[in-house]
């Protein structure tokens, strides 16, 4: 048949056919099975896009509220530290009153004043006329070797155990403990019986009074050699005397009473009489050469012209 058909005719079928064909691709359905074009469904996708973008022109073109500024919290109050009062000593008043008795540059002690030392468990607390231990202090005591069954602080009882030791290989001298810790009442007995002994004046310059004496802390050693077990002025001057004194302050022993300084420590020359302070401190004042206590302290008594 087509053969029969010119080929102008043809090609106008064709063309007829081809419209026809595209006409009905171009038609679709949407999910409800309406009839919809396109070119249709482009326009509306086209106008929601530009409703969108409008939408979000409008939104982003509308002002960000400032956010509203957060509070700086008020700082809470520091409490302002009470200040630590200054604490206040005691005192033992004076047993015999209207001022200080001297009797040949040595005062009786109870006409004086003293300070109840605040630590009396410290190994070097100076105790002396103006400085006492309280009544109820009693110190950790044990008994010492070499000794006449004399109490001493554990400390000083092991020092003097070296001390002793440390002679004996070094010189042969035997070193013996007389007397180590008096309690307040032996103190007291000693003292009054001094004065029936001997008069006061020697008492003031040789007898410590109760509290006011070093063998209650249980640190204080009146030594001489075993083969003469008593007390000598002149143990200093000995063989076993001379190397306690140039030896002692390495294991933390001081003469105590040195001669003529009286002045200062308010009794006369004890040959027999160490104390145990401790070697840092007894190092110190050997290498400085410091002679006693209360200059170490800078505490030296108070003289009649100074009162």
């Amino acid at each position: 048949m087509f053969k029969a058909i010119s080929r102008s005719k043809r090609i106008g079928i064709l063309t007829v056919v081809l419209s026809m064909l595209m006409g009905v691709s171009c038609t679709v359905k949407d999910s409800t099975g309406i009839a919809s074009s396109s070119g249709t469904s482009s326009s509306a996708a086209t106008q929601a896009s530009t409703s969108s973008e409008a939408t979000t022109a409008a939104s982003s073109s509308e002002p960000t509220p400032s956010p509203s500024p957060t509070p700086s919290p008020s700082p809470s109050p520091t409490d302002t530290p009470s200040p630590t009062p200054t604490p206040v000593p005691e005192y033992i008043e004076p047993i015999i009153t209207g001022g200080a008795v001297w009797y040949d540059g040595y005062v009786d002690p109870r006409t004086v004043r003293a300070e109840i030392v605040s630590d009396p468990n410290n190994i070097a607390v100076l105790v002396n006329k103006y400085y006492a231990q309280p009544q109820s202090y009693v110190p950790e005591l044990i008994y010492a070797k070499y000794s006449a069954n004399q109490q001493l602080r554990p400390e000083a009882a092991d020092a003097w155990e070296q001390l002793h030791d440390a002679c004996m290989a070094e010189i042969g001298e035997d070193l013996y403990l007389i007397s180590g810790y008096r309690s307040w009442e032996t103190q007291t007995y000693s003292f009054n019986n001094a004065i029936t002994r001997r008069g006061l004046d020697k008492t003031c310059c040789k007898n410590a009074y109760p509290g006011r004496s070093e063998h209650p802390l249980g640190l204080a050693l009146d030594i001489n050699i075993k083969s003469d077990p008593e007390i000598r002025d002149n143990f200093v001057y000995t063989k076993a005397g001379q190397w306690v004194l140039e030896n002692g302050y390495k294991y933390g022993f001081i003469w105590r009473y040195p001669k003529d300084c009286g002045y200062i420590t308010g009794y006369g020359v004890e040959g027999w009489h160490f104390r145990y302070v401790g070697i840092d401190v007894a190092t110190e004042m050997h290498d400085n050469n410091i002679m006693t206590l209360e200059e170490y302290y800078g505490k030296p008594q108070v003289l009649p012209h100074n009162e």
